[in-house]
C-alpha cells in the first residue's frame, strides 16, 4: 500500500515497444538500471510495460538501441494530473477559491448543536447562546469559552454547568440543568392520612399513627383513614405523630366523552407544489415569486440540506425545499372514530388512577342525540387513596385535650 501510493506521487508511464523483436525492450531497461512492471504483449509483435516518470525521456534513445519504435502510451500519477491541468486555468481558480473558502469557513460556526436540556427550551438556550457572542456566523477562534459559559450560567440561573466544543464549523453545547431535590420531610409536622376519593378498602397500611378504618369498609372523599397520633395497647392516646402508609380501596368511575355526529378529516391529493430557497448564512435567496405563507387547505412540508461532512466541517450553505401538499375534506361518521374515543377515556382513567392503580374491568356504552356522540366509560379500579394533609390548630388542640385528660385520670 505504502509502495502504490509513493508511486502515485512520483508518476509513472506506459511505453508501447513495436517491431520485429519487441522483447529487446526489456533487456535495454534492465541494462539501464530502469525499473519496470507489467510488461505483457497487447497483440502481436509489440510488447507494452510500464516504467517510472523521469525513465519516460529515455524512451526516444532505447528505440534506437533496440531496434524498434518505442513510444509513451499513457502517464499516469498525480504529475499526470498536473501535467493536465496546466492548460485549464480556470479549473485551477476554481479549485484554490474553494480549498481557500473551506479553510476560511472553517473558522465560523455553521452549525449549533443543543444537548442535555430537559427543561430549559432550546430557542431560550440559543438566544442566550446569541446574546453571548456564539452564533451562527460567529469567530470563533475569538471566543472565550469560560467567558461563555459564566456568562450563560448568569444569564440561565436554571443552568448548573455547561461546555462549548468546536469542531471545525460544529458548536457542540452540552448543558446540565440543577437538579429539584425534594424537600426534606418536616418530622415536626402533625400530618393525618385523608382520602382523597370514595371506595371500598381493601388493605390498610399504617408504619406510623392510628388507622381508623379497616378492610372491607366503605370511606367517603375527605374522610381520616390514619390519624396522626399514637396509642397504647389499651387504646389510649399518647402523643401526636406524624401518620405514614397507605390504604388501597376499590373504586368505581364514570366517565363521558362527546364528539360530533360528522366529523371533517383530510384526504391528500396527488398533486404537490415544491419550491427552493438558497440560505447564505443568515441571507435567504427565494427562487420563487410571491410569499412562503401556506395556501388554505393545504400542508406545508420544509427539508433542508446543508451542504457538510459530519464532524468535519460545514459551510454557510443549505438549499430549502417546501413542499406544498393540497388536500380535500370529507365527512366521517364518528361511529367510526369509536375506538379513539375509547382510547381517549382509557388514557384519561390511568392519568386519574395514577401509575400504581390497576383497571379490573371497564366496558363502554355509546348514544347519539342532537347530532352528538356520546361515548360512557364504566370502569372498577383498585388504587391507593390516601393523601398526607397537615392537621388543622383545631384537631390538634383537640387530641392535645385528650391527652391531658388521660394524664389526669392516670393515678
Amino acid at each position: 500500500m505504502k509502495r502504490n501510493y509513493a508511486r502515485y506521487v512520483a508518476g509513472w508511464a506506459t511505453v508501447e515497444a513495436s517491431g520485429a523483436r519487441p522483447e529487446k525492450l526489456l533487456c535495454a531497461l534492465a541494462e539501464r538500471g530502469i525499473a519496470f512492471w507489467g510488461a505483457s504483449p497487447p497483440k502481436e509483435f509489440s510488447l507494452t510495460a510500464e516504467i517510472p516518470w523521469r525513465a519516460a525521456k529515455l524512451v526516444p534513445a532505447l528505440g534506437a538501441s533496440i531496434g524498434c519504435e518505442v513510444r509513451v502510451v499513457r502517464y499516469h500519477g498525480l504529475p499526470a494530473v498536473f501535467r493536465k491541468l496546466r492548460h485549464r486555468v480556470a479549473l485551477v481558480v476554481c479549485l484554490a477559491f474553494l480549498l481557500g473558502l473551506l479553510f476560511v469557513s472553517g473558522a465560523f460556526v455553521w452549525d449549533i448543536r443543543i444537548s442535555g436540556n430537559e427543561t430549559i427550551p432550546e430557542g431560550v438556550i440559543r438566544q442566550a447562546l446569541a446574546e453571548c457572542g456564539v452564533d451562527i456566523g460567529s469567530f470563533w477562534p475569538a471566543m472565550s469559552q469560560d467567558q461563555v459559559r459564566n456568562s450563560m450560567i448568569l444569564k440561565l440561573p436554571d443552568i448548573r454547568w455547561m461546555t462549548v466544543t468546536i469542531r471545525g464549523s460544529h458548536a457542540e453545547v452540552i448543558v446540565r440543568e440543577k437538579r429539584t431535590y425534594i424537600e426534606p420531610v418536616d418530622e415536626g409536622e402533625y400530618v393525618n392520612l385523608v382520602a382523597v376519593k370514595a371506595g371500598l378498602v381493601t388493605e390498610v397500611l399504617a408504619l406510623r399513627g392510628t388507622a381508623l378504618t379497616e378492610e372491607n369498609r366503605t370511606v367517603l372523599a375527605g374522610e381520616v383513614l390514619v390519624a396522626g397520633y399514637a396509642t397504647g395497647r389499651y387504646g389510649t392516646i399518647q402523643g401526636l405523630t406524624r401518620a405514614i402508609g397507605s390504604v388501597t380501596a376499590r373504586t368505581w368511575y364514570e366517565m363521558t366523552i362527546e364528539a360530533p355526529v360528522n366529523v371533517d378529516e383530510k384526504t391528500s391529493l396527488e398533486t404537490q407544489t415544491a419550491r427552493w430557497a438558497l440560505i447564505l448564512g443568515k441571507t435567504r435567496i427565494n427562487f420563487y415569486k410571491g410569499s412562503s405563507i401556506c395556501p388554505a387547505d393545504c400542508d406545508k412540508i420544509i427539508e433542508e440540506y446543508t451542504l457538510s461532512v459530519g464532524g468535519l466541517f460545514t459551510l454557510p450553505l443549505t438549499v430549502e425545499k417546501t413542499v406544498y401538499s393540497p388536500y380535500t375534506t370529507q365527512s366521517v361518521e364518528a361511529l367510526e372514530l369509536r375506538e379513539e374515543l375509547e382510547a381517549a377515556l382509557t388514557t384519561a382513567l390511568a392519568g386519574e388512577i395514577g401509575p400504581e392503580g390497576e383497571i379490573l374491568s371497564a366496558r363502554f356504552t355509546a348514544s347519539g342525540g342532537d347530532g352528538v356522540l356520546y361515548v360512557t366509560l364504566f370502569a372498577e379500579c383498585q388504587e391507593q387513596i390516601a393523601q398526607a394533609v397537615p392537621m388543622t390548630a383545631e384537631e390538634i388542640l383537640e387530641i392535645q385535650e385528650k391527652l391531658v385528660t388521660i394524664e389526669e385520670a392516670e393515678p
